[in-house]
């Protein structure tokens, strides 16, 4: 099997690949099933196909990732010949464009011949008469995963991608209950602890992330060059950073704002529509963001004495990510851990705990896992699970939180579930952990 090099070549490794393509053969044979029952049905002559997935394969590295092996999806459309003039090209050949699922409804309804679109829609059509001119970006967003609390936003054009980690600190082979059953990903955790590790694949399981990625797409598609410091990309860095801060304004991107925040607006105004209003003060709440993997000290001192929960959220977390804390900025998070916002009082506790002020967190933590709320449960379990040993202490507390969403059918209480699995049985932690001593 050929492998990409940021897979380790073990026997495990090379099966799984070869069922994937064996999975491929057998996702094409039930393609050409369904393609038959349309011509027997008597509806291929009038049925335009689309076909694409939903993300990157299934693999480490590729679902759930903002890379290209992530979001690089394929697209295929069949149009039979009495729909052949709304083709762009001959049958068998590609069209060098960009697209996102965002244009495909305004897509079909361009080829059905609906008029007029609706406005709310952001897309823009790619096949069929009057279609707009081809997109120059599109854009990735990357969030919470099951019980994996993230955030990474992307931005692609025709050749570059641009990444922005605004939680460079966390890997992105972070720990994940589900994931973790996989027998593959195990392999990954013995790379990391092997001490033969290359570049191409600590990216990937190493413990933290760069702040800003920069991938020449033509040259590089594996992405595996960073060229952010590369004084001859210089200016596109320049042009796809401008870009993703445009867009992140300008689509009033509503993941700068906690979910806890964001669960507190729900019973008076639907989220997206009280972001696109002046209460969402998302220029200062994302320039704090922006300073998360420095080791800015004061701009987080000041953002944890502000008004807006979400700036004294991110002012805890980049203390979280910093390298190291003064004794004024411990007191300022011990004295956060009374904060009347609960996702500060867990980033201020985790950020404790990271920088070996665990003793002054626990309690903190204990008792917002006893609390009512699912959303603040799961974030306060989860930074117990990343604290690992040190939390040895709530070790009962998280049994008795398992025991208490043991039954729950909801979605959170499956992530809640993951989660505190993931303490109680630290398979993974163990390795990750080492690989971060080795660090």
């Amino acid at each position: 099997m050929p492998l990409p090099p940021y897979y380790p070549d073990t026997p495990l490794v090379r099966k799984t690949v070869a069922r994937y393509y064996d999975c491929v053969t057998v996702m094409d044979k039930e393609v050409g099933r369904i393609l038959d029952e349309l011509q027997s049905d008597g509806l291929a002559d009038d049925t335009i196909v689309f076909f694409y997935s939903d993300h990157g394969s299934g693999m480490p590295r590729h679902k759930r990732a903002l890379l290209d092996s992530g979001m690089h999806v394929p697209l295929l459309i069949r149009f039979p010949p009495k729909y052949r003039h709304l083709a762009p090209t001959d049958p068998g050949e590609s069209v060098d464009r960009l697209v996102c699922f965002d244009d495909f409804g305004p897509t079909v309804l361009n080829l059905a011949g609906v008029e007029p679109r609706p406005d709310f829609m952001t897309g823009r059509s790619f096949l069929g008469p009057n279609s707009p001119p081809p997109r120059r970006y599109v854009y990735g967003h990357r969030d919470r995963v099951d019980e994996v609390i993230d955030m990474a936003r992307s931005v692609r054009d025709r050749r570059y991608l641009y990444i922005r980690n605004y939680m460079p600190h966390l890997g992105y082979n972070q720990q994940s209950a589900w994931v973790d059953q996989g027998k593959l990903i195990h392999d990954f955790y013995r790379l990391a602890t092997s001490g033969s590790i290359t570049p191409a694949q600590r990216q990937f399981v190493g413990p933290s992330r760069p702040i800003e990625e920069l991938y020449d797409c033509l040259r590089d598609p594996l992405n595996l060059v960073n060229l952010c410091d590369s004084d001859e990309h210089r200016e596109i860095l320049k042009r796809m950073r401008t870009e993703h801060r445009d867009w992140v304004l300008r689509s009033r991107d509503l993941g700068f704002l906690p979910e806890t925040e964001q669960w507190g607006i729900a019973p008076d105004a639907i989220p997206m529509h009280w972001a696109g209003t002046d209460r969402y003060n998302l220029p200062a709440i994302l320039n704090i963001a922006t300073h998360v993997g420095t080791d800015d000290l004061g701009a987080f001192l000041s953002g944890l004495t502000d008004d807006d929960p979400a700036i004294r959220y991110w002012s805890a977390l980049g203390m979280a990510a910093a390298s190291a804390l003064d004794e004024s900025c411990v007191e300022a998070l011990a004295h956060s851990l009374k904060d009347p916002s609960p996702c500060v009082r867990i980033e201020s506790a985790t950020a404790l705990a990271r920088h070996g002020y665990a003793d002054r967190a626990l309690t903190t933590l204990a008792e917002l896992l006893k609390g009512d709320d699912p959303t603040t449960v799961l974030h306060a379990a989860r930074a117990v699970e990343l604290i690992g040993d040190e939390a040895s202490a709530l070790h009962v507390d998280i049994e008795d939180l398992f025991d208490r969403y043991e039954n729950d059918p909801t979605d959170i209480a499956w992530f809640i579930r993951f989660t505190t699995t993931g303490y109680l049985d630290p398979v993974s932690y163990t390795h990750l952990r080492a690989h971060e001593t080795n660090d």
